[in-house]
């Protein structure tokens, strides 16, 4: 890396209404009521959105007690994925993605029945 210029490995989700596509309850629950407000909305920030919606409460507690383990694991893993790529491990990286996403179709399964 240079001085001024830097070189990142970095991770995002190319097309935002996929996320609602593929998690639409998930999405409604944290984003669509208003309570968690986001200026980005992809698959990392669906993970973010939902650890802290259970964390805070910002939902309902019987559905917190129903998403917080599966959301922890979420979280967990994005943190993983955080650090694969601060650490500049794209296969580590591109495996944890497909890792979150599991996490969040496993989610979806449970707020699909809210």
């Amino acid at each position: 890396m240079g001085g001024i210029l830097q070189v990142r490995v970095s991770a995002w989700t190319f097309d935002e209404k996929e996320v609602s596509k593929r998690w639409p309850s998930l999405a409604s629950l944290v984003w669509e009521d208003g309570t968690f407000i986001t200026p980005a909305r992809g698959v990392m920030e669906l993970a973010e959105a939902v650890q802290t919606a259970c964390h805070a409460e910002l939902i309902d507690k019987k559905k917190v007690e129903a998403l917080e383990d599966k959301a922890k694991t979420a979280h967990d893993t994005l943190q993983k994925l955080r650090a694969s790529l601060a650490d500049w491990q794209p296969q580590e990286a591109d495996k944890l993605t497909y890792a979150l996403e599991d996490n969040l179709d496993a989610l979806e399964d449970i707020a699909a029945k809210f």
